[in-house]
């Protein structure tokens, strides 16, 4: 059964950069907003031994960078810390990421979510895919998932429809159209061939940021649409204040 969520019981949990304790090592999820307050961008803000690190995937890179020195660039960052990743366990999580970058994981941009994820153990780092199609939270969800024991599912994107391109921002379709066509040119793979039309989907930066809120996995899209419009109000609240 369902928990109610609780805006109140929260409220603190959810905070701006300029706002962090770093005395303790942590995961979180982040998510860019823009002066309103409306998330446009996820990632991860990991803290070990009081250095900042900062973890995402661009759309044209992934970039894992450390931040301590340069916080303040960051004023509409908010992040919420991940309880499922535990303060012992951040160091390797931190790792995990680090091996992902020496790998080289390089996804190309798209609204593809399916049930792959990143597995550092493999030689194919992608599992459950031939080809890595994501947005900047898909590859949040990768990571996460790559990372948990046993790979347990992190979010339950079967939960998530299916969507017509048209439903697509356009500039962010057309970027994603432009991405398929060079790409399929490049491997010589025709673009039905590519990913599977069920697998067309939007999972938004405020979604995942909502979705640190709960423990209970796989998370279901039904508890992220009771907090979502609770979330959006704390942060424009938070942007207000």
């Amino acid at each position: 059964m369902e928990k109610e969520f609780n805006l109140f019981a929260v409220y603190h949990e959810l905070i701006s950069l300029k706002e962090i304790n770093f005395s303790k090592d942590f995961v979180s999820i982040s998510s860019l907003t823009d002066k309103a307050g409306t998330c446009l961008h996820s990632g991860f803000i990991i803290c070990v031994s009081k250095q900042v690190y900062y973890y995402h995937y661009r759309g044209d890179i992934v970039v894992l960078e450390n931040i301590t020195n340069d916080l303040l660039k960051y004023p509409l960052l908010f992040i919420k810390k991940i309880d499922i990743i535990t303060e012992l366990d951040t160091i390797s999580f931190l790792g995990h990421c680090e091996k992902l970058q020496k790998i080289g994981v390089k996804p190309s941009y798209g609204f593809v979510f399916n049930n792959s994820y990143y597995d550092v153990n493999k030689d194919n780092f992608l599992v459950n895919a031939k080809h890595d199609f994501t947005t900047c939270v898909g590859f949040c969800i990768k990571v996460i998932r790559g990372f948990l024991y046993n790979n347990d599912e992190y979010l339950k994107i079967d939960d998530w429809s299916s969507i017509d391109i048209s439903q697509i921002p356009k500039d962010l379709a057309d970027y994603f159209k432009h991405i398929v066509s060079e790409y399929s040119k490049y491997k010589k793979v025709e673009i039905h061939d590519l990913y599977d039309k069920d697998e067309l989907k939007r999972i938004t930066p405020c979604e995942l940021l909502c979705s640190g809120f709960f423990n209970e996995l796989p998370i279901r899209k039904s508890s992220i649409d009771k907090a979502k419009p609770q979330i959006e109000e704390m942060l424009v609240n938070k942007k207000v204040a």
